[in-house]
């Protein structure tokens, strides 16, 4: 076998801080993100409640059980996206170990798991937002006076 050479070992260890630095970012961006989701829906739901009295009588009986299941499924679904965020950083933090410790094949599980974890966490971001979305975007005009 041939052995790296000093540049090679160099640039390899330059990538790897380069993706790193992005991937935190991103990390942050998504926690970020994940609170922001949370924060709106769980304001919506408490201002619904206190104000339901009023949102019946501009909207109808239906309105306020509308905008009260769509704002608890995108407050479910991003207490679950955070949920999953935390699963996806433990099967990529033992996947890492499992790697360094040169267990390839229990490494590749790992990541496989952290990898499905990340596809829930984004796919309950995406229910997230779509849940608060379609509730603003169906709001009548002429229910409001």
């Amino acid at each position: 076998m041939t052995e790296k050479s000093d540049a090679e070992v160099r640039e390899n260890e330059r990538a790897e801080d380069a993706h790193e630095r992005e991937r935190v970012v991103l990390f942050g961006n998504e926690t970020f993100f994940l609170g922001m989701l949370q924060a709106v829906s769980g304001a919506s739901l408490f201002a619904a409640l206190s104000q339901w009295q009023a949102l019946a009588d501009h909207g109808g009986r239906r309105v306020p059980l509308y905008f009260l299941t769509l704002m608890g499924a995108a407050l479910a679904s991003a207490v679950l996206a955070a949920y999953w965020k935390h699963q996806y950083k433990m099967w990529d933090v033992k996947a890492g170990a499992s790697d360094a410790d040169r267990r390839a094949s229990e490494a590749t599980k790992r990541w496989g798991r952290a990898g499905c974890y990340l596809r829930a966490m984004r796919l309950a971001m995406l229910i997230s937002v779509i849940s608060g979305v379609r509730k603003a975007l169906s709001e009548s005009p002429q229910a409001i006076p």
